[in-house]
């Protein structure tokens, strides 16, 4: 198969990944087509029944749940085998110029590899660390595999266009930053409820990274206070959360930007089983003209000045000592948050964005090949 394109000509992409989280996969496909690239996708949550969710009914659908949960955990089975075969198929009849898979984690390496023999150009992207301890040995074993047949590797952080050549001897290996979506994270002038009204919100998941100090700290401080996100019932604090906030859950569509757009101040905290120094809520609070007030990295720094367009706290004492200072000076808490929405739109951060600077790595990967 001839893969030689004209580079005026409109880019096809088949988009590869689970598909289940919209932020994710379905948006860098939707920005792909309002770039104007010919999108294609191919999702492998449809291959299993109940996707990330307890979806039966009886013992019949009980049964089919295990049997797909089973596989989707583990990475292998007949499940497995089908999408892979099917993937191939699809890809041989869409002809894409680029295909870009997305986290991987359920295509094989032999997938791959007849792939790149079948001339297609191959790019793959993780936001997590799979070099991360965190994550079974099983996890990312497809995803790591292949690693040599791909043309080139996007990663959420530095730290991984290290691992990759120091662990790999893979050498091309680069950053794609995380987003935001400009239709899903805008700024609120008039709220349509004050269900979500507070001074401060976090709006994340649990991680046993000390945060929960954090978090039971402010708690105690009598501040209006707001928590969502999936997983805190993990926390050994969650019953005195519920007593004293209620209801902790992960907040669906809509919500999650009106209650940030809710909050004076959103705090952010980084993932240590990641290995984050930034993360998407650090581009999508800006988006909001929210206050950021985040655990201080120097790459947030770099993208946020410090005391101008963003606040950070080093230390517990720290946190509470800038949230009560922000809440009683409310001039220079919106001249901050102002100036990051700024900083974010000049410097452009957006989904579109991050498909433009593919598409361009793509066309510079094909004139070289010229």
């Amino acid at each position: 198969m001839n893969k030689s394109v004209a580079i005026n000509k409109k880019t096809k992409v088949l988009v590869v990944g689970d598909f289940y989280l919209e932020m994710q996969e379905r948006a860098l496909a939707d920005a792909f087509e309002q770039i104007g690239c010919e999108t294609y996708r191919f999702a492998w949550c449809d291959y299993f029944f109940g996707y990330n969710t307890r979806g039966y009914n009886g013992l019949y659908d009980f049964l089919k749940w295990v049997y797909y949960r089973f596989q989707n955990k583990f990475l292998f089975g007949p499940t497995l085998v089908k999408l892979n075969r099917d993937l191939l198929a699809y890809a041989k009849k869409v002809n894409p110029d680029l295909i870009f898979v997305y986290h991987g984690s359920h295509i094989f390496s032999s997938t791959i590899r007849k792939l790149k023999e079948s001339g297609f150009v191959l790019f793959a992207y993780n936001n997590d660390d799979p070099f991360a301890a965190y994550y079974p040995k099983y996890y990312w074993r497809h995803y790591l595999r292949p690693t040599k047949y791909f043309d080139h590797i996007l990663v959420f952080r530095q730290k991984n266009v290290e691992d990759y050549k120091q662990k790999l001897g893979y050498t091309k290996a680069s950053i794609l930053m995380p987003d935001y979506i400009e239709s899903r994270n805008f700024p609120i002038e008039k709220l349509p409820t004050d269900k979500y009204v507070c001074d401060v919100v976090f709006v994340g998941h649990y991680e046993n990274d000390g945060r929960d100090d954090y978090i039971k700290e402010l708690i105690n401080s009598g501040i209006r206070f707001k928590l969502y996100g999936p997983n805190w019932e993990n926390s050994p604090n969650f019953q005195y959360y519920k007593e004293k906030l209620g209801e902790i859950r992960p907040l669906l569509l809509n919500e999650y930007n009106l209650a940030l757009n809710s909050a004076k101040i959103a705090l952010v905290f980084l993932s240590h089983l990641n290995n984050d120094t930034y993360t998407r809520r650090c581009f999508e609070i800006p988006a909001m003209k929210v206050f950021m007030l985040s655990v201080y990295t120097d790459d947030l720094n770099h993208f946020f000045e410090e005391g101008k367009e963003a606040a950070y706290f080093r230390n517990k004492e720290d946190m509470m000592s800038k949230i009560r200072y922000y809440l009683s000076h409310n001039e220079e808490r919106a001249r901050i948050a102002r100036a990051g929405y700024e900083r974010l739109k000049r410097d452009g951060h957006e989904t579109k964005d991050r498909a433009r600077q593919i598409i361009e790595l793509f066309n510079n990967q094909h004139n070289s090949k010229l």
